[in-house]
């Protein structure tokens, strides 16, 4: 094997339609906007990644990219120092956060290619082929994007449920989903009780996670949990706002207490494990800067009893097969992983990466195992650049 210098980084900016409107607290969104990276090493191997693809994201990725020509792919501490020596040095915040991971995936899967191991082999083990994965529910079924002001109106008249109940029904038909996360508008406590009592009647046997993305306060959020308790949900996820208000709300009920906002870096663990604030660490690999960050945050929360999971929302395939490849080399996640490919109108890969019996399965072959549709690519560009010495 000849050297694993980086010799350039392609990036492309992407803008893929969803096949539904995703309607939550946060925000009414029709689209999933992402950043591919191709980074090329010196033996010719190319590995690919992804991250958020915002306008600032997408500057900060040539920032970086133009920092690590010349850099060895296994150096991790000098492929991370674009960030600072420490979390104190990251001038960058999760913006920084989420590039690193983009351009650190697509360095993990060159590395594995060329050393011909599946990234999970890379990672520590491929111990699982098949992983369960998770169905996202909108917080209502609406024909398109609309002003927060139509979608109270919407959710003010509370047959509507039904629409939901039988969208997640399409999907079980459709993929055989055991497992659903409701995403709540963070509006109506009432439309949130009687929808996830609709959800359970009709999928008695299914995982059903509930996440208002912390925007009910403490006092609405424990009064709504502790009557969804005998609903027998999989967790709360971020039922409200910051660490004290969580630890409060899950002492004070008997379901799971699940973040990804609030325990989202190394230092966010002690005081969370002190606190026993949560039953699940649900961390997202751009939100925690790449998988060895990941890895790390995984395998402390395990010791301490907590359980990591992993957070998706629309990212493409190659996002998604990262994940597959983390839950199956890593046997600290019990919990199905987040996934939203399956509501992108498209993607960018070559071989499709479907759902069946409610699970994926991890492609075989060195790296990520996916390729590239280089047509389909094209398709969907906003910008490119590559970024050469």
């Amino acid at each position: 094997m000849t050297t694993l210098s980086v010799v350039a980084i392609r990036l492309t900016r992407v803008s893929i339609p969803l096949t539904l409107v995703h309607a939550g607290s946060m925000y009414v969104i029709q689209k999933t906007e992402r950043t591919v990276v191709e980074l090329v090493l010196e033996n010719g191997v190319i590995g690919l990644g992804e991250t958020w693809g915002t306008p600032d994201v997408y500057a900060l990725a040539r920032r970086f990219a133009r920092d690590w020509l010349g850099r060895d792919a296994l150096d991790r501490f000098a492929l991370r120092d674009v960030l600072g020596k420490s979390s104190y040095d990251n001038r960058f915040g999760r913006n920084g956060l989420a590039t690193l991971a983009g351009l650190d995936l697509a360095a993990w899967d060159a590395v594995a290619r060329s050393l011909k191991l599946s990234l999970a082999e890379l990672i520590g083990a491929r111990k699982r082929e098949s992983i369960d994965v998770v169905s996202t529910l909108p917080a209502a079924i609406l024909p398109q994007a609309v002003s927060r002001k139509e979608l109270t109106g919407h959710l003010d008249v509370l047959a509507n449920t039904k629409l939901v109940v039988e969208f997640a029904l399409q999907q079980v038909r459709k993929s055989g989903f055991r497992s659903f996360k409701l995403k709540s508008a963070a509006y109506s406590p009432e439309w949130d009780w009687k929808l996830l009592n609709e959800l359970r009647e009709a999928m008695p046997k299914a995982r059903i996670r509930f996440d208002p993305n912390a925007n009910y306060g403490a006092a609405t959020a424990t009064e709504l949990c502790r009557r969804l308790d005998p609903l027998g949900l999989e967790f709360f996820e971020d039922p409200t706002g910051e660490l004290e208000g969580i630890a409060r709300l899950k002492a004070a009920v008997k379901t799971p207490v699940a973040t990804n906002m609030w325990i989202v870096k190394d230092e966010h663990l002690v005081p969370a494990i002190r606190r026993k604030a949560v039953d699940v660490v649900l961390g997202d690999l751009f939100m925690w800067g790449g998988i060895g960050p990941w890895r790390r945050m995984a395998r402390v929360a395990h010791a301490y009893g907590l359980k990591p999971a992993l957070h998706s929302v629309y990212e493409t395939g190659i996002a998604t097969v990262a994940n597959l490849h983390l839950a199956s080399a890593l046997s600290e996640i019990e919990h199905p992983n987040d996934s939203g490919l399956h509501f992108l109108s498209s993607d960018v890969l070559a071989e499709p990466q479907e759902v069946k019996g409610g699970a994926m399965r991890l492609p075989s072959g060195p790296g990520l195992g996916v390729s590239l549709d280089r047509a389909k690519l094209e398709k969907m560009t906003l910008e490119s650049t590559e970024i050469r010495p």
